[in-house]
């Protein structure tokens, strides 16, 4: 199973709610409404909340499924989204200016060297001042232990598990607002699981 069996699913498979995480960051360091990414958009989940308050947003999805249902989804809500159905390094070519970059979950699906380019990329589309969320699986994570009984269904899916410190040390260039490492329970889709996670919220200098 990949992931556009699951975007096919008619419901939203893996959650409509945006993350509390991101949006508790926007709120607590003022982020106005802006151009921003939103890297691997999936489902669109996060794209959808970013332009219901006003943040001009480019959805990135390489899976064509994936990106139809964000744009279903948009159309629904009745909310403007702009949807990139590619992968990262070509959808942000012609884009400069960005005030706002969320990556949840997506960078640990690239092959290492790609993820760096990715990383380069986000630094370089987001303006001086701009913020970036970052939100990653770990080697804590069950996945990465082979840990079966406590591990997500999309395991197996995971070309990177960030070690100790990884996510953050990407971004030391930037200032470093939000960072921390923590296990948490993942009631959301599939079997009860579990996730090792890495969480950052950063601002380019």
């Amino acid at each position: 199973m990949n992931f556009d069996e699951f975007y096919s699913i008619p419901h939203t498979y893996f959650s409509q709610e945006h993350s509390g995480g991101m949006e508790e960051c926007l709120k607590k360091y003022n982020v106005p409404p802006c151009s921003a990414i939103d890297v691997g958009a999936g489902e669109g989940r996060n794209s959808l909340y970013l332009a219901s308050v006003g943040f001009n947003v480019y959805a990135i999805e390489p899976s064509k499924v994936g990106a139809d249902k964000t744009s279903r989804r948009a159309k629904e809500s009745r909310v403007n989204v702009s949807v990139l159905n590619t992968d990262i390094l070509n959808a942000t070519k012609d884009l400069k200016d960005i005030g706002f970059a969320v990556a949840l979950t997506s960078l640990e699906h690239m092959d290492y060297d790609y993820l760096l380019q990715a990383v380069k990329e986000i630094k370089r589309v987001l303006k001086p001042g701009g913020y970036v969320y970052a939100l990653v699986f770990t080697e804590e994570d069950p996945g990465y232990k082979k840990d079966s009984s406590n591990a997500s269904e999309c395991a197996s899916f995971i070309k990177h598990y960030f070690k100790k410190g990884e996510l953050r040390e990407l971004f030391s260039d930037f200032d470093i607002l939000e960072y921390s490492e923590y296990m948490k329970i993942d009631e959301s889709h599939g079997s009860v699981h579990y996730h090792g996670k890495a969480k950052l919220f950063a601002q380019k200098r």
